[in-house]
């Protein structure tokens, strides 16, 4: 997702399944990447349909089996498990479960990028979220059981979405997604699943950033990404600290802005704010001060890279740090 593309312009909330769950989510943009899709769809097989009601991590490998699934057909390559945007998944989804809503942000104002980061990851993430809509608080079912026809029809829904409102589906057949991680809950008494998938582009290594850093002091911000990407800056920018919202607030919201950054930082010989990044081509490094802000407020660092040829620069990783 292009900064400051406001998630609003590709994102689309909608009724589906009979006016009872609400979907969001997003979809990637920028010439000189990979399609979203390279070719029109084939049949392929479905993966056979389990039979009986589906503990929780059966169920999620199903709908893993299910997104491959509609990868293949439109002749992109499967994504693999990503154990640490799994656990970011696994807390939003419970959250809005629990609340009866469905939205980008938590109740405790979190915002993926940040659950992401919190939950260990270091990459991109573009996030897919079904749940209801009603507001109403339940306990979560503990241990939850899920029909193989209820999660078909989550991902049927996401699939059937026809341009322009289609950013489900767009973001599923993501030709450079690489990894998926996603979680499943249930309130108890409710028997219609929510979702939040959490697709990773896998683009690079970086190295760890601190959880919290004081403004003004070095934040070091080094890397590597991989061929046949080429680095092209960091970015830094700040987000106010989380404030705390209800259900109805979120259920309201609808669209959401990749935070741009403030400030990019380029390699020497660009025009750009200083320091200026130390870069080979794939390794990158730079030690800016953290801006200032009040303690709370969250940071957020990104990189940008392209393909060798193209001057199209896009963001392929964005994470947050806490000012304290």
């Amino acid at each position: 997702m292009r900064a400051g593309v406001r998630l609003g312009d590709d994102v689309r909330v909608r009724w589906v399944l009979g006016g009872w769950l609400w979907v969001v989510g997003c979809t990637p943009g920028g010439a000189g990447w990979p399609e979203r899709h390279s070719r029109a769809p084939v049949e392929t097989a479905a993966p056979a349909a389990p039979t009986g009601p589906l503990g929780r991590r059966a169920a999620e490998a199903y709908v893993l089996a299910l997104v491959n699934r509609d990868r293949e057909a439109h002749g992109l390559r499967p994504v693999a498990w990503d154990t640490t945007a799994a656990a970011a998944a696994q807390r939003h989804v419970d959250d809005l479960a629990q609340g009866g809503f469905t939205a980008h942000w938590g109740r405790d104002g979190s915002v993926p990028e940040q659950r992401y980061t919190e939950a260990g990851g270091e990459d991109f993430v573009r996030e897919n979220a079904a749940c209801f809509s009603d507001g109403q608080e339940r306990p979560l079912d503990l241990e939850p059981t899920f029909s193989a026809e209820a999660l078909e029809r989550l991902e049927r829904a996401f699939m059937d979405e026809v341009p322009p409102n289609d950013g489900h589906r767009q973001n599923i057949l993501a030709a450079e997604h690489t990894h998926l991680g996603l979680a499943l809950a249930q309130p108890q008494g409710v028997s219609q699943p929510c979702l939040v998938q959490e697709f990773v582009d896998d683009l690079g290594d970086h190295d760890g950033l601190p959880r919290a850093v004081r403004a003004g002091e070095p934040l070091r911000i080094a890397g590597v990404v991989r061929p046949p990407l080429r680095f092209g800056a960091v970015g830094v920018g700040k987000l106010e600290r989380a404030m705390p919202a209800t259900a109805a607030q979120l259920n309201r919201t609808g669209s959401y802005s990749i935070p741009a950054p403030a400030r990019l930082h380029v390699p020497a010989g660009y025009v750009g704010p200083k320091p200026s990044v130390t870069t080979d081509g794939q390794r990158y490094e730079v030690v800016v001060p953290a801006p200032q802000g009040q303690p709370g407020d969250r940071l957020t660092v990104s990189l940008w890279a392209a393909p060798q040829g193209s001057q199209n620069l896009r963001m392929v990783s964005l994470r947050t740090v806490l000012l304290k």
